[in-house]
């Protein structure tokens, strides 16, 4: 039987590491993803996976139960992308992306694969683009596949204000990619 999250995290505030491997081998793709398509630099979110796994270590005595344990690393790592934000205030775009990440399929046309690689192109910059919490709702949701009850946990804000983000994050890329096709 796969032992639950919460009883992992009751094994390493015990000091076992082993409890410990095994949540970073549960989120490390997820928590990497995220950081990668908020942060859009392959390099940072790196780094900031890394540090979001010796904070949920570090601070693993601070984890109460009673809150599902993906909103709380999904907390941490929203923090430490933020933090990341403010820390680059001196640029106002984010890089587009790491080209390595981004691989088509040996079976598409190369006509389609153009096609493929630049609507992701597009949908990269027009989330970029997006407010900060936007962005960072629609990323959980569409990126992370998320439920709306997590990302509020995550985010620290009501269902409500989850849902609003989304629509209006997902209204705003769709007008981005609308004036994109005009221009």
């Amino acid at each position: 039987m796969r032992a639950s999250d919460e009883d992992l995290m009751k094994r390493c505030r015990e000091g076992d590491m082993s409890a410990f491997e095994l949540i970073v081998l549960r989120y490390k793709d997820a928590i990497f993803n995220f950081t990668y398509h908020f942060l859009a630099d392959y390099h940072r979110a790196q780094d900031i996976s890394q540090e979001t796994f010796l904070r949920v270590l570090r601070y693993a005595d601070r984890y109460k139960s009673r809150n599902s344990f993906k909103s709380w690393i999904y907390r941490i790592a929203t923090n430490l992308c933020k933090n990341e934000l403010r820390d680059r205030s001196r640029h106002k775009e984010l890089p587009l992306d790491d080209p390595a990440v981004y691989t088509e399929s040996r079976y598409t046309s190369p006509d389609k694969a153009y096609e493929n690689e630049e609507m992701q192109r597009l949908v990269r910059e027009a989330v970029n683009a997006l407010p900060e919490d936007q962005r960072m709702a629609i990323v959980m949701r569409e990126y992370q596949d998320m439920s709306y009850e997590e990302i509020a946990s995550a985010l620290n804000c009501s269902l409500g204000a989850v849902k609003s983000k989304i629509y209006r994050a997902r209204q705003n890329i769709k007008r981005i990619l609308i004036e994109a096709e005009v221009s």
